[in-house]
């Protein structure tokens, strides 16, 4: 495989979605699967497609990820790459006597 690319979604702190591009048939022999690890660890044992979404991640976490082809023969081409959750986005408590106007402006 080559072309990994690993991202957070739009307004998620614990995900990531991750895509490659399946490597070319040049024994003949067509691939059959991929397998994605995170860390290390086996998440994905045969993944079809060329594309993820890891979930229950924690925030602000730097996460590894290895893709791994393999076909009827074995094991093929191996790509790596490394991918950020966004921080978890902070809360606000508010407490306002009801006969209190309160106006907030919030900016990222």
């Amino acid at each position: 495989p080559t072309d990994l690319t690993i991202s957070p979604p739009l307004g998620s702190c614990n995900e990531l979605v991750i895509t490659w591009t399946a490597p070319p048939t040049t024994t003949g022999d067509l691939v059959v699967g991929h397998r994605v690890y995170i860390n290390d660890t086996l998440r994905f044992p045969t993944r079809r497609n060329t594309t993820a979404l890891l979930r229950a991640l924690t925030p602000n976490t730097e996460y590894n990820v290895t893709v791994i082809a393999f076909n009827a023969v074995g094991d093929g081409g191996t790509v790596t790459g490394a991918g950020r959750t966004r921080p978890k986005a902070p809360s606000v408590s508010l407490s306002v006597p009801s006969s209190t106007q309160l106006h907030i402006m919030l900016t990222a």
